[in-house]
């Protein structure tokens, strides 16, 4: 008897439905897995705030293989993988130019969520992760999203970087500039009296940062001075704030993004003309540094439990609600299908 897999789908006003899922064919190159964890994003929380329409929830997974088509060679049943929800497709012209970044023909998860008891995806989207402890294994993604976000911003080994953002990717970005010789390392967050802004300074230190300012207090940009790089992992509508605090010839890398208010900024140009500062992006597709993100993890370089604060069971996705409708000391939560 098949038994019809489920999966969530969410929406503004932290409404979730729990819908049964079709059973997708696997095709030669497909990889049916089970879900073991998959971490709840910020785009997630997104669509749970803003959202009209319902959206699949969840993209930051690790699995167990249950099934593979004929053409599969590289995955078994039985073994344990993390998914990129993007992977290029590496036959592009852009591909082939050199511009993986740009590849916009990958393979997806085609309108699939994450927060699910199975999905079927194309084998490259996969990456061995035997061994790891599931929970830990799921933070591959938004690790992998960091080192990109440090590695285009290039901060300089032992020179100040200030990370406006606590959520995961911040302090993902702080842990991956850290390892990588940046410091000291600032983090900007908006109220320090925040239960999740407490819970996440905790593991920013943890990670390598070495201070904390927030928007919310008077004054709190004085006596911070200024910084050759900056990263933006908070709404869009901070950019005039982080090119405030770029130093001359600094550089500032915006990845947040926000489905709510705060899509727009006011810049003085004129002030990054004369002060030769540059603003950047990026984004997190198609998904790059798997690999350095799985042997960080793999070799504790990069203590990827310190940003998970939650795990909840499928049927306990209701509490996201409780935890990120208000304020609680939720950092990461992951959901955990079994």
């Amino acid at each position: 008897m098949t038994i019809t897999p489920k999966g969530f789908f969410g929406r503004k006003g932290f409404e979730l439905d729990l819908r049964a899922l079709s059973v997708r064919p696997l095709g030669a190159h497909g990889v049916r897995i089970r879900v073991l964890a998959c971490g709840v994003c910020g785009t997630d929380l997104h669509f749970l705030r803003d959202s009209v329409d319902y959206a699949p929830l969840g993209h930051e997974v690790c699995g167990q293989v249950l099934e593979t088509g004929a053409a599969v060679t590289r995955f078994v049943p039985g073994q344990q993988v993390v998914m990129e929800d993007v992977a290029l497709c590496g036959t592009c012209d852009q591909c082939k130019s050199g511009r993986v970044d740009l590849c916009r023909s990958g393979f997806t998860m085609q309108d699939q969520p994450g927060m699910a008891e199975e999905i079927v995806l194309h084998e490259n989207m996969l990456h061995d992760a035997s061994g790891l402890d599931p929970v830990f294994a799921a933070m591959t993604e938004p690790l992998a999203v960091a080192i990109r976000c440090v590695e285009a911003l290039g901060p300089d080994p032992g020179k100040p970087l200030a990370i406006f953002g606590m959520g995961t990717i911040g302090l993902f970005c702080a842990a991956y500039a850290h390892f990588r010789g940046a410091g000291p390392i600032t983090m900007i967050a908006r109220d320090p009296e925040s239960q999740r802004n407490k819970a996440a300074w905790e593991a920013a230190r943890g990670l390598g940062a070495q201070q904390a300012f927030y928007t919310s207090e008077k004054g709190w940009m004085e006596g911070i001075g200024f910084f050759p790089s900056v990263i933006l992992a908070a709404p869009p509508s901070l950019a005039a704030q982080a090119l405030k605090l770029a130093a001359y010839g600094g550089r500032v890398l915006a990845c947040g993004v926000t489905l709510g208010e705060g899509k727009t900024a006011e810049l003085d140009v004129n002030d990054m003309v004369w002060n030769k500062k540059s603003l950047l992006t990026s984004i997190a597709e198609p998904g790059l540094h798997f690999p350095l993100a799985l042997s960080l993890i793999r070799s504790g370089r990069i203590d990827a439990g310190r940003v998970v604060t939650h795990q909840l069971p499928l049927g306990e996705a209701w509490e996201l609600a409780r935890l990120y409708g208000t304020d609680k000391p939720a950092v990461k939560t992951v959901i955990i299908p079994g």
